[in-house]
């Protein structure tokens, strides 16, 4: 986010009401992964500052969403075929392949899991373990009954996959929503998206912030007091500090 961004901002303000802070906050941290985490708890009279999709965000997405839709997917052809004529077109094989490249997404997101820890929301855990869990299990026992005739040669690979694939959300699912030494809600997300932060480039938001911040007091639109708490914050407390009435979320609700 340029200087200029944030000076038209402050430039087209006539006045400056509480949800102003948390667009000021929104825009200053624009281009890093920080923004996000301090999406989550701003109110939606700001949400206009959020940079929203990219590239690499639909790319993710898409991936996240196959993870989901994988294990339901592959169930429901086994249900299909044990419905229909199971003399033919047994089709496991297709079903763990799905199973298996969900698996690796879910791999890759435990790997990012552990390189950046962020707390959950413990129903969006639960929800998604049940998700692989109960398809899974509707796998493998129409694999196992109804499909055993057809258990021959590679066959078990996938029955393995598919268990893997169960065994996996069920950890996941025991170990619960917050990382141990990990942040714990959704406010300590934010910091810890913060701290990541290069610290060079979290210097020059800081210097771009207090910049439009000096430029606010000398424009009249907030008190000189206010200016000099607004510029004693940390990054990324602005608007949490300014402006708490309007956060949207209850860090709390994370647990």
């Amino acid at each position: 986010m340029t200087a200029r961004s944030l000076t038209e901002l402050v430039d087209e303000a006539s006045s400056w009401t509480p949800v102003d802070w948390w667009r000021l906050e929104l825009r200053s941290f624009s281009r890093t992964p920080a923004q996000r985490p301090l999406a989550v708890l701003a109110p939606a009279e700001a949400m206009s500052e959020h940079r929203g999709v990219t590239l690499g965000s639909f790319i993710q997405g898409l991936a996240y969403l196959f993870a989901v839709a994988a294990p339901v997917i592959a169930a429901a052809a086994m249900v299909r075929w044990v419905l229909g004529d199971t003399a033919y077109d047994f089709p496991l094989a297709f079903a763990g392949t799905v199973t298996l490249v969900s698996l690796l997404v879910t791999g890759w997101s435990e790997l990012q899991r552990l390189r950046h820890p962020r707390a959950s929301r413990a129903s969006a855990v639960r929800m998604l373990a049940l998700i692989h869990v109960i398809p899974g299990l509707i796998t493998a026992l129409i694999a196992l009954t109804a499909g055993a005739p057809f258990l021959q040669g590679g066959a078990w690979v996938w029955i393995a996959v598919v268990a893997a694939d169960i065994v996996v959300h069920v950890v996941i699912l025991i170990r619960g929503p917050l990382p141990a030494g990990g942040p714990q809600n959704e406010r300590e997300n934010l910091q810890w998206s913060i701290r990541e932060i290069p610290p060079g480039t979290l210097a020059e938001i800081t210097a771009r912030r207090d910049a439009a911040i000096r430029r606010l007091a000398d424009r009249g639109l907030i008190e000189p007091g206010t200016a000099t708490r607004a510029l004693t914050t940390a990054p990324g407390e602005l608007a949490l500090t300014l402006a708490p009435e309007l956060q949207k979320s209850d860090p709390q609700r994370s647990r």
